[in-house]
């Protein structure tokens, strides 16, 4: 062999142990760092040893564990990168599929990220995780082609190039405290679990002109050298929770929440809050409900949780009584993954953040409404969630249609503040008044528009016999339209079924005139029979109600007969048919000194209107259906419907004017 070649295996033998050894000393350090929680210097050195690595079960793993701590870190894109590595180097660990996908969902590549589901759902059939993936993607979709009513705004004076998030809004409504990461921060230190500075609680106020003013650090004791934020006040402002989180290098410390008060224009030393016995359990997020007896926080408490990080609360009897004993709001609320971010309005919802439930990617913010048995949760959809991290929702303490939440959504900057204003729900009702004799339409008729939340507008028809009104959601309408020389006619709606989009309703009312005989459909009697059959309860009942509305209205109630039998006994069978008609109507609620019954036999034969000639083209507008003009006719089954025009029943206004409580017609 030759002498250098020797030499050089020589060498290689030296130099590879200590090189392998070198490598697995780095990997341990890594694997430390990500143990502790201290993802941004775990990927760096995953990132080193990956650069180094020559074989591919080493390349796989490494790229799944740079994928896992870009997953920590919310870096979308990185996550991408690397969990496809992984995948393309087949590493054995189902997680890869399932983690891409997600990274796919939160980038809002839902088919990119169903694909993966499905690979997921077919290494590990009994995740529920894939099927909610799945879902969760087929449904983003949907909501972002059908957003809601909220308007959304990224609030730049608030905005830095860093994390800016869990804001909090004081009675005042002017002020606004948040949590930030920007280099003003007095924890400007490097954070090593999140690769951003340390975290501090800032404010802002606003002028009178709607601007923000300046974000500055509160004053005094409370921001440390380690992450502060997540604050609530009491209702004075002079008390404050906040969450703060400390870190020791090699270990995860977690989280506490402490108690400051404000004086002499600062915030005072914090105490410590106590909520469990055990230290070393992470608690934060305090928010505290309008009425200030209960304080919902978050917490990793394996003892009584559910899993991840759940949603717990506390309550006091009074604002200066105590705290009492922590409890967990339950599976109705709380999963195995993390809820995260509470906060209650002032109609006594709660309001959280959670990646366990389905979603549009990433954490998703959901609506709880306390029901008699526990909560209806639900996803408040696109545009207050997107494909990124939504959450730390709040509301305006006087306002529930406004608030602040914040949002990765714009992923190159992190987390931005976005305000949020519901918009109202439009209902527009459209409305014709029309003769019911002829249909024509009838101009400057009153309309009174009464709703069941005490409302009521008042309008004039048009020239075209239309009004136009806006209507509230929710809300059951009675419309009664009346005009002197007309009875008065009345519909109603109800807008409790109107969703997020708005309607528009439309309806006609039928006013029957004061003057000349109307007749009244679909009375029917046997034949040579005075009872009124079944099928005539429905025209009354609809005349009824006319004369319930109209309640000065005094009537005539006009049976008519066919020329057929002698002139006797049709008037005497018409005036039976009259008097079945006013006994029904005294049956039901009407006064009897208001009607007449009038039998007229075949005395008074039908005159043809324009309804009935446009219904039968035998017939033209103005004929009298005579004995004579039936008789003309050649067709049998157009002598039949003459003779049953002529078997009619009508009424006509006597008195507009009726009885003690008068009021002039029309008004």
């Amino acid at each position: 062999m030759n002498k250098k070649i020797l030499l050089l295996l020589i060498s290689l033998l030296v130099i590879l142990p200590s090189a392998i050894n070198a490598q697995s000393k780095k990997m341990l350090k890594a694997n430390e760092y990500f143990d502790a929680g201290e993802y941004f210097e775990a990927r760096e050195l995953y990132l080193k040893l990956y650069s180094k690595a020559k074989q591919k079960e080493e390349k796989a793993e490494l790229s799944f564990q740079i994928g896992v701590c870009s997953r920590h870190l919310i870096d979308v894109q990185q996550s991408i990168t690397w969990f496809k590595r992984a995948v393309l180097y087949r590493y054995q660990d189902p997680l890869t599929n399932l983690y891409l996908a997600d990274a796919y969902k939160m980038k809002g590549l839902y088919d990119e990220a169903k694909e993966h589901y499905a690979n997921y759902k077919d290494l590990v059939p009994g995740d529920i995780r894939a099927d909610n993936g799945i879902a969760s993607c087929d449904l983003a979709v949907q909501w972002l082609d059908n957003p809601t009513r909220f308007s959304i705004d990224d609030i730049t004076q608030l905005n830095s190039r860093q994390n800016d998030f869990a804001a909090f809004v004081a009675n005042d409504t002017n002020t606004i405290y948040f949590t930030t990461t920007r280099g003003s921060a007095n924890g400007s230190d490097f954070n090593n679990n999140s690769g951003q500075n340390f975290a501090d609680i800032f404010i802002s106020k606003k002028d009178t002109r709607g601007q923000w003013s300046e974000p500055v650090p509160i004053t005094g004791n409370i921001n440390a050298d380690f992450d502060d934020g997540a604050c609530t006040l009491e209702a004075d402002g002079r008390t404050m929770y906040f969450t703060n989180c400390s870190v020791i290098e090699g270990q995860n410390a977690g989280c506490k929440i402490y108690k400051s008060t404000y004086s002499d224009d600062k915030w005072n030393a914090p105490e410590l809050l106590e909520i469990f016995s055990d230290s070393s359990i992470s608690v934060g997020q305090p928010h505290l409900s309008p009425d200030q007896l209960t304080l919902y926080f978050i917490s990793d408490n394996p003892n009584g949780g559910i899993g991840g990080k759940d949603i717990w609360k506390m309550t006091r009897a009074s604002k200066t009584a105590d705290w009492g004993n922590p409890s967990n709001l339950g599976s109705d609320i709380n999963s195995e993954f993390d809820e995260l971010f509470p906060s209650i309005d002032n109609k006594g919802n709660l309001y959280f953040a959670t990646d366990g439930r389905i979603g549009m990617g990433g954490l998703d913010i959901f609506k709880a409404t306390p029901t008699t048995d526990g909560f209806d949760v639900q996803n408040l959809k696109y545009p207050i969630n997107s494909s990124s991290n939504d959450f730390g929702i709040i509301f305006n303490p006087y306002d529930n249609s406004r608030g602040y939440f914040s949002s990765s959504r714009n992923n190159a900057k992190g987390d931005d503040i976005f305000s949020f204003f519901l918009r109202p729900i439009i209902v527009t009702l459209n409305g014709f008044v029309r003769n019911d004799a002829n249909k024509g339409y009838i101009t400057d008729v009153n309309v009174e528009i009464t709703g069941s939340d005490g409302s009521i507008q008042k309008v004039v028809t048009s020239a075209t016999g239309s009004f136009t009104v806006k209507l509230n959601a929710n809300v059951d309408y009675k419309i009664v339209s009346s005009k002197r020389t007309f009875l008065k006619a009345t519909g109603s709606i109800s807008t409790k079924a109107v969703v997020d989009d708005g309607k528009i309703f439309d309806i006609e009312l039928f006013m029957k005139p004061a003057v000349g005989s109307i007749q009244i459909p679909n009375i029917r009697y046997d034949l040579g029979d005075t009872t009124l059959r079944q099928e005539s309860f429905v025209p009354l009942d609809d005349l009824i109600e006319i004369l319930t509305i109209n309640p000065t209205a005094k009537i005539e109630l006009g049976a008519h007969t066919d020329f057929r039998g002698s002139d006797a006994s049709n008037l005497k069978l018409s005036q039976g048919r009259a008097n079945s008609v006013v006994e029904y109507l005294i049956a039901n609620g009407i006064d009897k000194s208001r009607l007449v019954a009038k039998g007229y036999g075949e005395s008074t034969p039908y005159t043809v209107d324009a309804i009935t000639a446009a219904t039968y083209d035998f017939l033209n507008e103005g004929d009298v259906l005579t004995e004579r003009f039936i008789s003309s006719l050649s067709n049998v089954d157009h002598q039949e419907i003459c003779h049953q025009l002529n078997r009619r029943t009508e009424f006509r206004v006597l008195e507009i004017d009726w009885g003690d409580n008068y009021e002039p017609f029309g008004d």
